[in-house]
């Protein structure tokens, strides 16, 4: 036998067996190796930005063949979009850097510091987040991806009653976000609440809060002047910005309670979904390489049956080509069982309805209505908000 089929053969054999070897996986076991710093002492008010957290992008694609060929599921990814924020919120909230911290369908004028972002991937094993921030001011504070893959032993029992799988990506976007706070001095902090507050005033008022603002052309305001305090038309503002407040906070408790309605199922779901993906995973490896060790296998059988000088020799090369058809042929079936695993995947897809109820508020002792989505209500209450404070210092809203 010459050299070229004893290469061929020995390149046949050498694939099959990094084929076999190929088929072995180690799972991820990590379990909160990341904690949010925690401040050690209450820090002064003024240095407390209030922090609100919109609904994020579910990022599901357009079309029904993105979202199979990315085994996407657009209700659970909706539900995602107004779940993830609320794990953010309460990553926040209890490290003591931070005042209020609410989640809304979007940001309000008088909020501080805004947080939100898109969902590049979800399926329960791998999370994959695009978050970006940017204060009252302008100043943009994040704009980056994220990723954090769960360990097994975030599915057990014990460890579901505990923390989220994915808590030490929050955890990382938490420090993130410390780290730029720290960066600022008390006077940039108190300039974004003053830049919030004018806003906020702008918003309801554009033509009598003129000129107390100038934004540039990169975004970014700069307080120009200050009301008086006692200024009448600023008192009524800030009385109209605490009844605002306190629609902003039934708001987040809404939220609040759509998470906790939805972490049951939830959590079932990703618990079968992490198992599917892994399986699924696992699968399309054992088919990519038996495919490449029958394809090899049978151009080494070729050449080792093209070359063959005896009897032998041509007999090893059409065992060669037979046994890399059949190396072949299961790597396609393993790819028809990786087919089915998708098609299971989809059928873990639940409905969960995030509609709001309608909310009856109290404006000057009148009781008025909210209807539609969270976003719908808001958009009444500013409405209302406008026209009070247009009847109040008797202009037009």
């Amino acid at each position: 036998m010459d050299t070229v089929p004893r290469t061929a053969i020995g390149l046949s054999l050498l694939l099959t067996l990094l084929a076999l070897g190929g088929c072995v996986s180690k799972q991820v076991k990590r379990v909160n190796e990341v904690q949010a710093s925690q401040a050690q002492q209450e820090l002064p008010v003024e240095q407390l930005l209030e922090v609100t957290v919109v609904r994020f992008d579910p990022g599901v694609p357009e079309t029904l063949k993105e979202q199979q060929e990315q085994f996407i599921y657009p209700a659970v990814r909706e539900a995602e979009a107004n779940y993830v924020p609320q794990l953010l919120r309460q990553t926040l909230d209890g490290t003591g850097y931070w005042g209020t911290v609410r989640v809304l369908p979007e940001a309000t004028p008088a909020s501080m510091l805004v947080i939100g972002g898109k969902i590049l991937h979800s399926d329960g094993e791998l999370l994959r987040l695009r978050v970006h921030a940017r204060d009252a001011s302008g100043r943009q504070w994040l704009d980056r991806e994220y990723e954090e893959q769960a360990a097994e032993i975030s599915y057990t029992e014990k460890s579901a009653r505990g923390s989220d799988p994915f808590q030490d990506l929050y955890s990382r976007v938490a420090n993130d976000l410390l780290q730029v706070r720290q960066k600022l001095q008390a006077d940039d902090l108190l300039q974004v609440r003053r830049v919030a507050q004018l806003r906020f005033a702008a918003d309801l008022a554009p033509s009598r809060f003129e000129g107390y603002l100038k934004q540039d052309k990169d975004g970014r305001y700069q307080v120009l002047r200050l009301p008086p305090e006692n200024d009448p038309i600023v008192q009524s503002i800030e009385r109209i910005r605490l009844r605002d407040d306190a629609l902003v906070d039934t708001l987040d408790a809404h939220y609040a309670a759509f998470r906790h309605n939805m972490t049951p199922s939830y959590q079932e779901w990703r618990r079968a979904s992490y198992t599917e993906a892994v399986a699924l995973r696992e699968l399309e490896r054992q088919a990519l390489w038996r495919k490449i060790a029958g394809a090899a296998a049978v151009v080494a059988g070729a050449v080792a049956l093209g070359s063959a000088d005896n009897a032998g020799t041509a007999a090893i090369g059409q065992i060669g080509i037979i046994g890399g058809v059949g190396i072949f042929a299961s790597g396609m079936q393993k790819g028809k069982e990786a087919e089915l695993h998708a098609e299971s995947l989809k059928e873990l897809n639940a409905s969960i309805n995030d509609d709001v109820s309608p909310r009856v508020v109290e404006l000057d002792g009148k009781t008025v209505t909210l209807t539609g989505s969270a976003q719908d209500q808001y958009d009444q209450w500013r409405e209302m908000l406008q026209a009070r404070y247009a009847a109040e210092i008797g202009t037009t809203p």
